[in-house]
């Protein structure tokens, strides 16, 4: 045990510019590959005479989410890390970066989404996938500032949307919300934003019951794009399903409950308030309720989908809007805790909702490298298991004959893998614009 050896060793200092985190440079090195510094440049910012340009400023607080920084304070910690500095270049302090924040207003947010919906879109085509689902999703940000306000659950926070990559576990886009703000609020818009930066990608569309809305069923009816949404057990639904047959429910086996006698059936659904919209394939599944009350009208649950995948057998239907779990959440779970967005830095809300964009723009380049840089069976790590093995690497960095040197553990287990890395990013740089 190293308490009972303590008087093993011994303390001192060196003058020698040693780093704690010699694989940060990487994911700066993707950033600039995805064109970051010219478009976080050309953000309309109020600029001070003197002072980092934004994009010192941007790649300083996503080095600062990507290395595990909770709070700007933090960033004193990478400040302090000689090796970093000669490896990075100037780290603004906290309190600067605290300022960049609350520069930003409401257009030059949105600007900032914008950058990073062209970032991932650029990255979706690097990876050159046939086809793209895409899970759109809210999660909740407790948080104790003083401008947050209670939602309908009577918590304390903000509830962001987002819409990610499925086949990257990747944010595509997402908008800062008030905890008051509706669950459907923004989705049909941000929808219509991200198809169109994917131009030529066949799509597919995974919602939760917030999607279910005529709006964004439109949308993604004049861009023919491919989609499942869970359906709200409003009246009209409830009616439509009561009204369906008893001889068209079929036994319905599997492994999601394996445990529960389940029966399926179909029909079609309109939109009352919507009769431009044609009707759409509604797919039910029923289960008996464990305890049902006495004035129930039916004894039984019920969960619906609403599709365009007319040529798809309904269980397949099912099971592959059922897996939306295993993208947007997980997505949302490391953003949440991963990427700093756990605890949010400001009081001011749209310093928040820059923050919040910051937040995805770390998670997007971190998803590049992983996809782009580094061999396939490192693409599922999350961003704790890729700070351990490589971003948190010890390393001496020194000049010799004009070239800055970093010197890694020789018996450093990943070592090949990081220098595949590096020169991955050198030919990613020439070529990432003509991709």
């Amino acid at each position: 045990m190293v308490t009972k050896n303590l008087d093993k060793f011994k303390v001192s200092t060196t003058k020698q510019a040693i780093t704690s985190f010699a694989g940060l440079p990487l994911l700066l090195g993707m950033a600039k590959s995805l064109g970051l510094e010219e478009q976080t440049n050309a953000l309309p910012l109020k600029e001070r005479a003197r002072g980092y340009k934004p994009a010192e400023s941007a790649f300083a607080l996503m080095g600062l989410i990507q290395s595990g920084g909770e709070a700007l304070d933090n960033i004193s910690v990478l400040q302090g890390d000689d090796g970093l500095r000669e490896l990075w270049g100037g780290l603004p302090a906290s309190n600067t970066l605290g300022e960049w924040l609350r520069r930003f207003g409401c257009k030059t947010v949105h600007q900032l989404g914008r950058i990073q919906l062209a970032a991932a879109a650029k990255v979706v085509r690097a990876c050159k996938f046939i086809r793209v689902t895409l899970d759109v999703d809210s999660f909740f940000l407790e948080s104790q500032k003083s401008d947050v306000e209670m939602n309908y659950e009577g918590l304390w926070g903000y509830n962001p949307v987002a819409v990610t990559c499925s086949e990257l576990m990747m944010p595509m886009a997402g908008i800062f919300r008030k905890g008051t703000a509706s669950p459907m609020a923004n989705i049909a818009a941000l929808l219509k934003r991200t198809i169109a930066a994917l131009p030529g990608i066949p799509l597919r569309v995974r919602s939760d019951s917030a999607g279910f809305q005529a709006k964004v069923v439109r949308v993604l009816m004049k861009k023919e794009v491919d989609f499942t949404i869970t359906m709200r057990k409003d009246e009209n639904v409830m009616e439509a399903i009561y009204g369906i047959p008893e001889s068209r429910w079929k036994p319905y086996k599997t492994g999601a409950w394996k445990n529960r006698k389940s029966e399926i059936a179909e029909d079609l659904h309109v939109f009352v308030e919507a009769q431009d919209l044609p009707a759409c394939r509604m797919i039910v599944i029923r289960w008996p309720k464990e305890d049902p009350g006495l004035f129930d009208k039916s004894p039984y649950e019920y969960h619906a989908v609403l599709t365009s995948m007319d040529t798809w057998p309904a269980g397949l239907v099912l099971q592959f809007h059922r897996t939306r779990q295993d993208g947007s959440e997980n997505v949302n779970k490391e953003l949440s805790g991963g990427f700093g967005l756990s605890k949010l830095p400001c009081r001011e809300f749209m310093a928040n909702a820059a923050y919040f964009q910051m937040a995805l723009l770390s998670c997007t380049v971190s998803a590049a490298f992983k996809h782009l840089a580094l061999p396939e069976s490192w693409r599922h790590f999350t961003i704790k298991t890729l700070r351990f093995r490589m971003i948190r690497l010890a390393g001496i960095v020194s000049r010799k004959a004009r070239y800055l040197w970093l010197k890694i553990p020789e018996n450093y287990p990943f070592r090949q893998i990081f220098e595949d890395a590096r020169y991955r990013l050198l030919w990613l740089s020439t070529n990432m614009s003509a991709t």
